[in-house]
């Protein structure tokens, strides 16, 4: 599965703003800094699956840097199956993103039991707005792949999202590109539900105590997103990530499901962060 544990890719998750040809925000739109942590929990699985419990926690930090945004993910769980013993897992995820949407960089370091699984390490560039680029992988391997027309970086792609919701759009299709793997980018379709105004359906994380009440009073959307390998043998969606997400960039009430099993991270502590004095 080539699929991470990610969510935020949401984000993750979890970016630069465009409008028409320029990348502004549109007013009363800008992403707030911040600091989340999600408690994760198994959220259903499927009969002969395999997996029968997962518990564990993801932080996610999303940062400014004055001409770029940052994120760090890092997701800790701890897997039980029928047939074997537990299994603890980790997946670090660490990028910076242009503000203009034309430059990133990632890295990404997995473990099971101690042992590290997976590293991946590596840039992409695009060739303006709307065209496409190129990936330049420097782990696990020397390798180099093509960004078709239109892909999109993570934080540009969560952009791109608000801004239809704000429209009242409700759908986006659009390829996205986020190193996770060195196989290209994904074709991801997302469903935009109805909006729900600030302060309105106010999200059950809002009464904890570490939680941040500010940072859930914008207008927020539910979303459901699909993302697909391009030319997969089988029609159906590598993952699946349902989500609330915030005007602000926060994301709360998030599923992540991988096929045969599914979870769910409810959202335990919402901090902002500083901004950079540009």
């Amino acid at each position: 599965m080539r699929a991470q544990v990610t969510g935020l890719v949401f984000g993750g998750a979890l970016a630069a703003c465009a409008a028409a040809d320029v990348l502004a925000a549109p007013a009363g739109f800008e992403l707030v800094p911040h600091k989340a942590v999600y408690s994760m929990a198994l959220n259903a699985t499927k009969l002969g699956g395999g997996v029968t419990g997962a518990s564990g926690a993801m932080t996610y930090k999303f940062g400014d840097t004055c001409d770029g945004w940052t994120v760090e993910n890092r997701t800790a769980l701890t897997f039980s199956y029928s047939d074997g013993a537990p299994v603890a897992t980790s997946w670090d995820f660490v990028t910076w993103e242009s503000k203009d949407g034309l430059h990133y960089r990632f890295r990404v370091r997995s473990t099971r039991d101690g042992v590290v699984s997976e590293e991946i390490n590596g840039i992409a560039n695009l060739d303006g707005l709307g065209k496409g680029g190129v990936a330049k992988f420097s782990q696990p391997e020397q390798k180099t792949i093509k960004l078709p027309k239109g892909t999109l970086f993570p934080t540009e792609h969560t952009v791109r999202l608000i801004e239809n919701a704000q429209r009242g759009e409700r759908m986006l299709e659009r390829t996205l590109f986020d190193g996770t793997g060195t196989d290209g980018p994904f074709n991801v379709n997302a469903i935009i539900g109805k909006p729900y105004p600030a302060n309105a359906n106010v999200s059950p994380a809002a009464g904890g105590s570490g939680v941040s009440a500010l940072l859930l009073s914008a207008p927020s959307w539910r979303m459901n997103m699909a993302f697909f390998v391009p030319e997969a043998s089988e029609p159906t969606p590598d993952y699946e990530v349902s989500l609330r997400y915030y005007q602000n960039g926060v994301a709360d009430e998030v599923i992540q499901s991988f096929g045969n099993f599914s979870l769910k991270g409810t959202l335990q502590k919402l901090e902002p962060l500083p901004k950079p004095d540009c």
